[in-house]
């Protein structure tokens, strides 16, 4: 199987995962599914916006508000505001779908762990061994820890199947202790090679590429939201804590 089967995979999935519960009065599906298939975009589910005449839309490719027969859709972010705050609507809607994804892949029981002692908070984090702030994140891991922050690793070799570091990447996640092989490579000091466990990393990669992930380090949060790069753990922390 390849990156690209595996990755349609993973998208039917979601589709067939949330499509159909998700009927809203008076948008016609149909339509709206036609208009969105000249943009390469899938839906999984259509549900009421906030705004009088426009539903929102999650598809393949992200989060699109289209009214009711698609003649008309924003390939956006939306925003709702009062006096005390401005939520972004349209990272709520991903993040749903990013947890509804992680979910449904299966991947906990393949994820690299770095438990912390306190636990108060998990991130799951896609990682390339090739990554500078990749690197820097991993030299930190005590910092994350000490503050109650436990982090987890899939793998996302940046460059794809053709990444350098393909078979090394398969070569930690199949290692008897993955957390040693991982602190090895990350200090530079892991030179083993494999592709015995590349369907595993296609795996994770095409659960990354599915939440629109690009580069890494990419950082999940339980709600399933996605914060892109590095963070230092204080600051990191303080975006946990606003989260709740």
């Amino acid at each position: 199987m390849n990156f690209k089967q595996l990755l349609a995979g993973v998208m039917l999935s979601s589709a067939l995962f949330s499509f159909g519960a998700q009927a809203v009065e008076g948008a016609d599906k149909a339509a709206i599914s036609d208009v969105l298939a000249q943009y390469r975009l899938n839906i999984e589910s259509i549900e009421a916006s906030p705004v009088e005449g426009l539903f929102e839309v999650i598809t393949n490719g992200g989060v699109v508000y289209a009214n009711k027969d698609g003649s008309y859709f924003i390939y956006g972010q939306l925003f709702h505001t009062n006096e005390k705050e401005s939520i972004n609507l349209t990272e709520i809607a991903q993040a749903k779908r990013n947890k509804k994804l992680f979910d449904a892949a299966g991947v906990e029981k393949e994820l690299i762990v770095y438990p912390a002692k306190n636990e108060k908070h998990i991130v799951n984090v896609y990682t390339d061994t090739t990554c500078g702030y990749c690197m820097k994140l991993h030299r930190e891991m005590q910092d994350y820890n000490d503050l109650g922050i436990t982090v987890r690793y899939l793998a996302f070799p940046r460059s794809g199947e053709r990444s350098p570091n393909m078979e090394q990447m398969s070569a930690i996640w199949c290692a008897d202790d993955r957390a040693v092989a991982m602190n090895a490579a990350k200090a530079g000091d892991f030179n083993k090679e494999t592709d015995a466990c590349n369907d595993l990393v296609r795996r994770h990669m095409a659960l990354g590429t599915s939440m629109g992930v690009s580069g890494t380090p990419a950082i999940m949060l339980q709600d399933g939201t996605m914060l892109s790069g590095y963070l230092p753990a204080p600051k990191l922390l303080e975006v946990l804590q606003q989260k709740g």
